[in-house]
């Protein structure tokens, strides 16, 4: 006589049965695995952050889905009252390509300029990263480049990349270290060159409104 399997037998045999299904289903892909708590994720990419303990400042990487490896974007650091000097964000996308936005030294030009001019003052950087996640080639477009003096300008961007590589940004018109109303408008043409480097070639298209404008002085921050 054959007795029948006991209620936790069969449960046991249930959940292995389960465990074994899941672990024969297709694999989450390494570029995959960081979609959970991404800052941007499309059909074919994901960009992500990686925090640093203990401090506060984040790596940014960008993958292409489902298994690409990363490429690094920027770093990113949480500011205090004049801001921070390291800053990326603003990201985009379009097919492989993606964009980030980073900027360096604002803070520290923020607490020059509130007790010297500003042509004493070490300038910020600010910059476009570009990648083509299919190829692994980068660019690092440098905006707000031309500036005759050091100024505190609007940043991130509007900025936006296409499948094909161009980039076209605006940015604010500036008179020395006053930011002025009207916006330029910037694009570039990314080309391959050797097996990691986009080249870039900005170009302003349109120089905005020339008529009269206000102007907003550098203000220093105050307590």
């Amino acid at each position: 006589m054959t007795s029948k399997p006991s209620f936790p037998l069969t449960l046991a045999a249930a959940i292995a049965v389960s465990a074994c299904a899941v672990s024969f289903g297709k694999p989450t892909g390494a570029c995959d695995s960081h979609r959970r708590g991404a800052r941007l994720v499309t059909r074919s990419v994901v960009v992500y952050g990686s925090r640093i303990p203990p401090s506060d400042t984040t790596i940014y990487y960008a993958c292409l889905r489902p298994s690409g490896r990363s490429l690094d974007l920027g770093v990113d650091e949480e500011g205090g009252l004049y801001g921070s000097d390291a800053t990326t964000n603003g990201f985009a996308s379009a097919g492989t390509y993606v964009l980030a936005q980073s900027s360096t030294g604002a803070a520290s030009l923020a607490v020059c300029a509130r007790y010297n001019s500003t042509r004493r003052c070490a300038p910020d950087q600010h910059l476009l990263t570009v990648a083509n996640l299919a190829t692994g080639r980068q660019a690092r477009v440098p905006i707000y480049a031309r500036l005759p003096v050091p100024a505190l300008v609007p940043f991130p961007v509007t900025a936006a990349v296409s499948r094909v590589g161009a980039v076209a940004w605006l940015q604010n018109r500036m008179t020395g270290a006053s930011v002025r109303t009207g916006l330029q408008l910037w694009a570039t043409v990314l080309e391959a060159r050797g097996r990691s480097t986009l080249e870039a070639t900005p170009s302003m298209l349109d120089a905005g409104c020339q008529g009269r404008s206000k102007t907003r002085p550098l203000t220093p921050v105050e307590n």
